[in-house]
């Protein structure tokens, strides 16, 4: 029977060959982008899947409770609320704090490399599913200025590709911390792939050394800094996240009443974050990894589902398109004895073959397209093309069988309770719905689902438009961003200002247009309370560079002499919100910034889009203080891009 149906299918599918190209090469089209799709979704679901007891594993997230009514939730929270609800509560039995806050040039085989790393506990290898290739997880990071390093920075360090083991003992400089840091551990390969980014694992006790030294900050005991530390906690089996959840509202109750928190805060709530669900998860500030978070994937799917909708009708139409020489075919059948069940099967067998016939097609056109999708942005961060396994074969297979299902089911049904009576009639006169013809159904359905995915890339192609030919207030040069990983500024600028094809060199803290966030409390004298207002660091080339203009006032002076920072410069919307008057006026007026740092108005800039154009103009500080500065702006007039890039590596 199965054999039967197969060869009438080909015969069909050979002997119409224009009706069943365009089938198979129209749902080839649209099953391509859903395979995309379950490939990138399928990696964002293959995050943090080797960690034990993972089910028991959560992540405490800070919300942060804004004076004007809305609240901002953050990945991280402060040390002391991990602390406390290990030390003062019942239901956690396992506490794993991670430091961000462990980074630094290191030395070795005469390179300099920069490393980024956490700074945490022996618990970590309880917690999570990392081992040691050479160390002891119980004691590797128990003793200050200890260090345990990945094999891929044991191999760069000191090309070490086996027998780790004679790395333990070593040492490593870096100079950030004034001291050498002893090599206790080397981790294996990850198991698998991790939100969790780090180079290197710093002894958490060397974060309590450095607390104790001279104005030091302190991130172990300070229940503001909810910025520098993710907090992992295990909970007792049979605990449940409610009684948790109770428990950190009892300590934000109790711990914070009475604290002077930020000026743009009102308080602050702490939740319990899965480990499952951190990637792919909710969009957070503060967020460690690469993952795409849900609202992405879920985007993907609707927009996956419409594409392969319109595919499957496109199908439906075509096969219905010729259902007067199907319905003479099958009032036929019918007469020689077949059943209806066995026409349906037939026709649905023949849906089935196209689609397989397309999913062939399919992975010919995936990998004739891979060159120009890895180039975009978000598969960048994806083993979209790599990741294929028998597994995800399986779900090819099966999505493609459920494809052919869903557009061959309404013309097999149709088609098949044809009565031999009718041989001669024509199914587009079979009312679906009354008064209106079945083709006539499918086709409006068809247009809609047509016009629907139309007008959402339609929106999304105008919002794309505006926002690259929005006036964002300042120009933007052909630009390279080299992160200066901790090397001194005037040293990179002299390097980079000499190789040929570099226009401008400027500098920054953290880099405009973007997400990245520094926020500090103001004071003038016509506004006593601190407010906070965005800053940034820049050097004396930085307004230049993108041809910010100054309203009133001066830019800051070349290499200024100073100990502590002197003057700063405002935009329009600043000099409003703090009652400094017009810019002229607000020239050489006092601010405060943070608790006593005294710094006098030295320029106003006009206002400019400094953050991405979702966000309104807001007040903003700019100020001068090159041992802050992070990232260099390079402008190219070059007209050979890659020699200059070249040049520039060297360098």
């Amino acid at each position: 029977m199965i054999s039967n149906y197969l060869k009438i299918a080909l015969r069909n599918l050979i002997r119409h060959k224009t009706f069943s190209f365009i089938n198979i090469f129209g749902l080839a089209l649209s099953m391509s982008i859903c395979l995309l799709f379950m490939f990138v979704i399928k990696d964002a679901h293959s995050y943090d899947n080797f960690h034990p007891k993972a089910e028991r594993t959560y992540r405490v997230l800070t919300e942060a409770l804004r004076k004007d009514g809305g609240s901002e939730f953050y990945a991280s929270s402060p040390f002391p609320v991990g602390r406390t609800l290990k030390e003062d509560y019942s239901q956690v039995e396992l506490w794993t704090p991670l430091i961000a806050q462990f980074s630094g040039e290191v030395g070795g085989n005469e390179d300099e490399l920069y490393l980024r790393g956490l700074f945490t506990d022996n618990t970590f290898f309880e917690m999570f599913g990392f081992t040691l290739a050479a160390g002891d997880p119980e004691a590797a990071l128990s003793e200050p200025y200890t260090i345990v390093l990945t094999k891929d920075w044991a191999k760069r360090l000191f090309d070490q590709d086996d027998n780790y083991g004679e790395l333990l003992g070593k040492t490593i400089e870096m100079p950030a911390y004034a001291s050498y840091f002893k090599i206790t551990g080397v981790l294996n390969a990850f198991p698998g792939k991790t939100h969790l980014e780090f180079d290197a694992l710093g002894s958490l006790t060397t974060q309590y050394a450095l607390e104790k030294a001279p104005d030091a900050s302190s991130v172990s005991t300070e229940w503001r800094n909810y910025y520098s530390t993710y907090n992992f906690v295990r909970q007792k089996p049979g605990a449940t996240v409610d009684e948790a959840e109770h428990a950190l509202t009892d300590i934000a109750q109790h711990k914070l009443a009475g604290l002077e928190l930020e000026s743009r805060d009102k308080g602050y709530r702490y939740t319990l974050q899965a480990l499952n669900d951190i990637t792919p998860g909710r969009v957070l500030s503060q967020s460690m990894g690469n993952g795409l978070p849900s609202i992405v994937l879920w985007f993907l799917t609707a927009l996956g589902l419409i594409i392969m909708l319109t595919a499957c009708f496109n199908y439906m139409n075509l096969t219905i398109a010729r259902s007067l020489v199907r319905t003479k075919e099958v009032g036929i059948r019918k007469v020689l004895g077949a059943k209806r069940s066995q026409v349906f099967w037939q026709l649905i067998g023949e849906a089935v073959i196209t689609s397989l016939l397309s999913l062939v097609l399919v992975f010919a056109l995936v990998k004739a397209l891979k060159p120009v999708l890895e180039w975009l942005n978000f598969i960048e961060f994806v083993d979209a093309m790599q990741s294929a396994d028998w597994q995800l074969y399986g779900i090819f297979l099966l999505f493609a069988i459920i494809v052919g299902f869903i557009a061959g089911v309404l013309p097999a049904a149709a088609l098949s309770k044809t009565s031999p009576l009718h041989v001669l009639q024509k199914l587009q006169n079979i009312r679906f719905i009354q008064r209106i013809g079945l083709r006539k159904v499918l086709l409006s359905f068809q247009f809609t689902v047509t016009l629907v995915f139309l007008f959402l890339m339609t929106i999304v192609w105008r919002q794309i438009d505006y926002g690259l030919k929005l006036n964002f207030g300042f120009d933007q040069p052909q630009t390279l961003l080299v992160e200066m990983s901790g090397l001194p500024y005037t040293k990179l600028s002299s390097a980079f200002s000499n190789v040929s094809g570099v226009e401008r060199v400027s500098a920054i803290s953290h880099t405009m247009g973007t997400w990245q966030d520094s926020y500090e409390d103001v004071r003038s004298d016509s506004v006593s309370e601190k407010t906070g207002a965005r800053d940034y660091v820049i050097d004396h080339n930085y307004l230049d560079h993108f041809s910010l203009k100054l309203v009133a006032g001066e830019n800051f002076p070349e290499n200024p002499s100073q100990q502590h920072e002197l003057f700063v410069i405002v935009n329009e919307t600043f000099c409003s919100q703090y009652k400094l008057g017009d810019p002229g006026t607000a020239v050489g007026k006092t601010l405060i910034l943070g608790d006593s740092t005294l710094v006098v108005v030295r320029g106003v800039v006009e206002d400019f889009f400094f953050k991405p154009s979702t966000y309104s103009i807001e007040p903003l500080v700019l100020r001068y203080d090159a041992n802050r500065l992070r990232m260099m702006n390079l402008k190219l007039d070059s007209q050979d891009i890659p020699l200059t890039m070249a040049t520039l590596e060297r360098t």
